[in-house]
């Protein structure tokens, strides 16, 4: 299922003419690996498979590289450590993987991050890890409260 502002072939077409192959061939992996229940979004600036309102799985053409945005590696720790132990060298940004060519990424290992969990799964960790996070912000204020009282 798709949600586009642009369809792919216009998102390719505006796209830089040396950063075409890179990103259709790194998109391709990734819709191939894409299991069920997340949604194509094709955008002026990015495109990406979401999961309800939430991000799976993005790329955007930036002015020096790509970057590709791989959400299911902050969400389940041991994909990361895959990933890290495969490609030690990748050039990641503060939420991304930056990169000039395909070649650059270990293709097999980001088709097996992004076939991983489906969305239902993806939503149910998403959802434990906000509620954790909100409890432990709960209840790191009420230790707060307690020890100032002392």
């Amino acid at each position: 299922m798709s949600k586009q502002s642009l369809s792919y072939k216009q998102y390719l077409a505006e796209l830089p003419p040396e950063r075409r192959d890179v990103v259709e061939r790194v998109w391709r992996v990734v819709r191939e690996s894409m299991p069920r229940g997340y949604v194509e979004e094709i955008g002026a600036k990015f495109i990406s498979f979401k999961a309800g309102e939430d991000w799976y799985v993005a790329l955007a053409n930036q002015k020096n590289y790509v970057s590709l945005y791989l959400i299911p590696l902050y969400v389940f720790p041991e994909l990361k450590a895959k990933l890290d132990a495969t490609a030690p060298r990748l050039k990641c940004g503060k939420s991304c993987i930056n990169f000039k060519s395909a070649d650059e990424l270990p293709l097999d290992v980001i088709a097996e991050v992004v076939g991983a969990n489906d969305a239902e799964v993806f939503l149910e960790r998403v959802r434990q890890m906000r509620s954790e996070s909100s409890q432990k912000k709960k209840s790191g204020g009420k230790q707060k409260k307690k020890s100032d009282g002392v």
